[in-house]
């Protein structure tokens, strides 16, 4: 009985570890898969004297609450079947943003799969957008 509790408290303790420490391990997964960061200054920067595109795949309420004035939303959840809607920007580089970061990285790989030649994804995601004092909006998506 001892023996079992000592597991339960050992399992317990490592679900813990995860759960703190996963957007480490995810975002060092993402980064050996080959997806390249920029940070926000960079894309902010870039997206303003050089008319990069932007896209967010977060959800339609996370958009509602704060996003980067123009930049269209196709939640993750949706972007396999909606990728056609994204072909003017195939061969070009690009950028992808969601709230943390996390998102964003595995949109990076499915668009790589559809041929994509250079997603990038915005390190630390809107979060990080608005800590940097970055301009941004709120509002519904407009149709």
């Amino acid at each position: 009985m001892v023996y079992l509790l000592s597991m339960l408290v050992i399992a317990a303790g490592l679900y813990g570890f995860w759960k703190l420490t996963r957007y480490f391990w995810l975002k060092k997964y993402y980064r050996y898969q080959g997806v390249k960061d920029v940070d926000v200054a960079t894309a902010h920067r870039l997206q303003r004297e050089q008319q990069r595109f932007m896209l967010d795949v977060r959800e339609p309420d996370e958009y509602d609450e704060a996003h980067v004035e123009g930049v269209p939303l196709i939640p993750l959840g949706q972007l396999a079947s909606r990728v056609a809607e994204l072909e003017h920007v195939k061969a070009q580089e690009f950028f992808i943003i969601c709230r943390g970061g996390v998102r964003s990285a595995k949109a990076c790989l499915i668009l790589e799969q559809f041929g994509f030649t250079a997603p990038l994804n915005v390190a630390g995601g809107m979060g990080a957008w608005k800590k940097q004092g970055l301009p941004w909006t709120a509002g519904k998506k407009s149709a």
